[in-house]
């Protein structure tokens, strides 16, 4: 099923912008599959939300972004949600994140290891690169977490999260 068809026209409503729902609809990918979007929102503070008989993807940003994450992992204090996106399906879940912070790596390398530990996730991979720090891991049922941390010019970091697991 091509899932992108849509894509487009809901990224344009997203840009229109307003506090309530400012778009919304049914599509047929050609394929035989259907499904509905809606967006509501306003500029940096917008949610759209694609769902499908294969699941939901649900795409926020600012103050509509994800908070909590799969497997109860949280968000870094202070972060300034810069995209997400969502989706479940198939009885599990999965998100990614992208933020801001003015805090340093290790500060937020350190913070994401004490959240893998408290979840029972051992750091199974970990990277340093340059300006670029990485670590991940994965439990046995197959849920896990991916964060890389990026300096910024401007001395704080951009990180990108990404976790899944079962709903």
């Amino acid at each position: 099923m091509n899932k992108l068809f849509i894509l487009p026209v809901v990224l344009f409503a997203m840009s229109c912008g307003s506090n309530d729902e400012v778009a919304s609809g049914t599509f047929d990918d050609g394929d035989g599959g259907k499904g509905s979007y809606s967006v509501s929102g306003e500029g940096d503070d917008s949610e759209t939300v694609i769902k499908t008989d294969d699941g939901e993807v649900r795409i926020a940003t600012g103050s509509k972004a994800v908070a909590d994450l799969p497997m109860g992992i949280k968000l870094y204090p202070g972060a300034e949600i810069q995209s997400s996106i969502a989706g479940m399906g198939d009885g599990k879940s999965g998100a990614m994140i992208v933020f801001k912070s003015s805090d340093d790596q290790d500060e937020v390398i350190s913070f994401y290891k004490d959240q893998m530990k408290d979840k029972g996730i051992d750091v199974q991979t970990e990277i340093k690169s340059g300006d670029m720090q990485m670590i991940g891991g994965q439990r046995s049922d197959g849920e896990g977490i991916n964060i890389s941390v990026i300096k910024d010019e401007d001395g704080g970091v951009t990180t990108t999260l990404m976790a899944g697991g079962k709903n």
